[in-house]
């Protein structure tokens, strides 16, 4: 099933579940924070529904490879960026931004790709879930974007093509909380690290 069939199907469902919605909590204002909740999702199965055949525009097949025999690596594409992802999970322990042993084989991977795009500039940015201040998680997110990048470039990869960025919780791809409910799940999914590279 290609993503653009998941992003339509994602937006169907969404709608046949309003009207039940509607009559089981029956306020506005449940609805409202149902519908919030659901945006982040289908946001991200949109945005990854450019590609009908699974393969981004502009990422080498070699690129491509890397990214599916990985595990770790996740790639959506938006309207003019291919957006490679990395649950920050596996690069940090809590609270740090001292990178983990086993978050050298990925960011092997990433270096990879990127040396196979040698012409191509890269926004490695940060992102955290929403608990904590958000002073707090816009400087965690840009430590952990910083760590990243220091260890791509002692790998091979050209600092000047590298730009760190913290964004901390302002971008979240799933819900952190469902129905005013802690949602562990999307949570960890918004703690990540994205290499942003334009469409050539």
């Amino acid at each position: 099933m290609t993503n653009q069939i998941k992003g339509c199907i994602a937006l169907g469902l969404a709608v046949l579940c309003l009207p039940s919605v509607a009559t089981a909590q029956n306020t506005s204002a449940d609805n409202s924070a149902y519908i919030r909740d659901l945006v982040p999702e289908i946001r991200d199965l949109v945005s990854a529904s450019g590609s009908t055949d699974g393969k981004a525009r502009g990422l080498s097949g070699a690129a491509q490879e890397i990214v599916e025999k990985s595990g770790n690596i996740t790639m959506r594409e938006t309207e003019d960026s291919i957006v490679l992802s990395v649950t920050s999970d596996i690069l940090f322990d809590f609270d740090s931004a001292k990178l983990t042993g086993k978050a050298k084989a990925t960011l092997t991977d990433i270096a990879k790709i990127l040396e196979s795009m040698p012409d191509s500039a890269v926004r490695v940015v940060g992102h955290t879930d929403s608990k904590g201040a958000d002073s707090y998680n816009d400087k965690l997110s840009k430590s952990r974007a910083d760590a990243v990048t220091k260890f791509l470039v002692n790998n091979g990869v050209q600092s000047a093509r590298l730009k760190p960025e913290g964004h901390g919780e302002s971008e979240p791809v799933a819900p952190n909380e469902i129905k005013g409910k802690d949602n562990p799940d999307g949570r960890a999914q918004n703690r990540r690290v994205e290499f942003v590279l334009p469409k050539t």
